[in-house]
């Protein structure tokens, strides 16, 4: 197959939201062409696996993932541009959201704390214990958040939700002794927030442990329709879509339909820039909506 063909099938797998399918045709592509390029699809390949991972653990929020999924996409789009390239590659690998690395410096704290314990003889875990959770906004204690759910998650163990009292607590209670040094997370349900601060990362470091929390911002996930300037409406494959310089990126399928997690609250006037086979075809402000279809006709 050509590399054409190939950049136009990798560019329908990403419109069709299968970026891990995308990620692995670029790294069979690269094999003995471009050792650099061959790691990039790698690194992307294990960046969408983890982001499937944590997503379904709910260990992150809608907000940061849609992020690092338009990353990805961005990042694989990229990619798919340089199939005959064969140089060394000096571009940087695209950043990972901010969310990606708290996380990752997280489990690595948690990981030191544990080995520092059990160097000094920790003494043995419970049978059971209990964790109280104290949620509270970006402002402090004077500050609890009073409404919505928790899940709490200790390593790959999830309890169930519970609802936040009017207090700002929530006491989780008869847990198996076995997820006492496992790292602690919490998701909310039903509120839009995220988590900021924690002050303990295990139960055996301290089993009341305060959650800092803030709202999320708005997302609005736009669909539409991308046409050829011209007579018939004929639809713009493979176009690459940016929404307010890099907050969120797409490519049209063989229809010209598109999908794109946008940061943004609907309603609101953004900038949209379209590039078609290389060219800049559209850069302008359109007003997104979550419940109609976007069209959008390029410029000749």
């Amino acid at each position: 197959m050509s590399s054409q063909n190939e950049a136009t099938h990798i560019r329908q797998l990403i419109a069709e939201n299968q970026n891990k399918a995308a990620a692995e045709r670029l790294y069979e592509w690269f094999e003995g062409k471009s050792a650099g390029r061959q790691d990039a699809a790698l690194a992307l390949l294990n960046r969408i696996t983890a982001l499937e991972h944590n997503v379904l653990g709910g260990l992150i929020a809608q907000a940061d993932a849609d992020l690092e999924r338009n990353r990805i996409t961005k990042a694989l789009l990229e990619l798919s541009k340089q199939l005959d390239a064969t140089d060394e590659v000096t571009d940087a690998p695209a950043p990972m959201s901010k969310a990606w690395i708290f996380g990752v410096l997280a489990i690595a704290v948690a990981g030191m704390l544990y080995l520092s314990l059990y160097k000094g003889g920790a003494p043995a875990r419970p049978a059971e214990f209990d964790v109280t959770v104290q949620l509270h906004g970006p402002g402090g204690a004077s500050e609890p958040i009073t409404a919505g759910k928790i899940i709490l998650t200790l390593g790959d163990y999830n309890l169930p939700p519970k609802d936040i009292n009017s207090n700002g607590q929530v006491i989780f209670d008869e847990i198996p002794g076995k997820y006492f040094d496992q790292p602690l997370r919490v998701a909310p349900i039903g509120i839009r927030y995220k988590v900021l601060s924690q002050t303990a990362q295990t139960a055996r470091e301290s089993q009341s442990i305060t959650f800092r929390l803030a709202p999320l911002p708005d997302t609005t996930l736009v669909r539409g329709i991308v046409f050829l300037p011209g007579a018939g409406n004929k639809p713009a494959v493979g176009a690459e879509l940016d929404f307010d310089a890099g907050r969120g990126q797409g490519v049209t399928d063989e229809k010209g339909r598109f999908q794109v997690a946008v940061p943004a609250a609907a309603g609101k006037s953004i900038n949209v820039r379209i590039d078609y086979k290389g060219q800049n075809r559209y850069n302008r402000n359109v007003t997104i909506s979550a419940t109609e279809l976007l069209p959008i006709t390029l410029n000749p």
